[in-house]
């Protein structure tokens, strides 16, 4: 017969394993569980305050790709600014709107500094990398007249290659959406000089709006 003291033990010990690990590869490799630095303040009894993933300051990995207008918009001209990447799907029904308004919202936020703020989306729909697409996308959300939102795309095979190097999943169709595809929901900071420095996942913790993070993040970037 299983003792079940000595089962509650061991699962008590399995989870106390798991969390020490997660955090301490966290500590090592923040792309490694993501989810830990707002999730350990709470295991920790300290107050929870998420401002997303301090990143350990590297270059940004690189992409010249077209925007909804067709102009080649390449990340290596966009030193001396703030740049916001992150990766929608431009037949999104659900949270890639929500996320986009949230980004939106950051920019109205953000007043006379978000002049020295770029949004760059990587469209991650193999099957609609085009600029009709991505203008539709913009004008449903009223962002048709906005200079610093670059919707972008190119042949897949280099977009593929562009998320992996992120280290972002996306390009598989939602099995309950026809056309859409799925993906990770994550907002990239990268500074004036080309590195990259913050991970924003969305949806954000309990208590924590993003447009807040974004904004108080992209002011100490600035």
């Amino acid at each position: 017969m299983r003792d079940p003291i000595r089962h509650a033990k061991a699962l008590a010990f399995a989870v106390v394993v798991f969390l020490i690990t997660s955090f301490a590869l966290t500590q090592a490799n923040p792309q490694v569980f993501p989810f830990m630095p707002y999730v350990w303040p709470y295991i920790a009894g300290r107050s929870l305050t998420y401002t997303g993933t301090e990143l350990e300051s590297a270059p940004a990995p690189q992409f010249a790709l077209q925007n909804q207008h067709g102009a080649t918009v390449s990340l290596a001209d966009q030193q001396g600014r703030v740049v916001l990447l992150t990766f929608l799907d431009p037949l999104c029904s659900d949270d890639c709107l929500l996320l986009t308004q949230e980004i939106a919202a950051a920019q109205q936020q953000l007043g006379a500094d978000s002049d020295g703020l770029l949004v760059l989306a990587i469209n991650v729909n193999p099957a609609e990398q085009t600029p009709d697409a991505m203008q539709t996308f913009l004008q449903s959300q009223g962002l048709e007249q906005n200079l610093s939102w670059h919707f972008l795309s190119g042949e897949w095979d280099a977009i593929a290659e562009l998320v992996a190097g992120y280290y972002v999943s996306a390009g598989e169709p939602k099995p309950s959406k026809p056309g859409e595809v799925v993906h990770q929901n994550v907002v990239f900071l990268i500074d004036p000089r080309g590195e990259l420095r913050v991970l924003i996942t969305y949806p954000t913790p309990v208590g924590a709006a993003l447009q807040d993070v974004i904004v108080e993040r992209v002011r100490q970037l600035q």
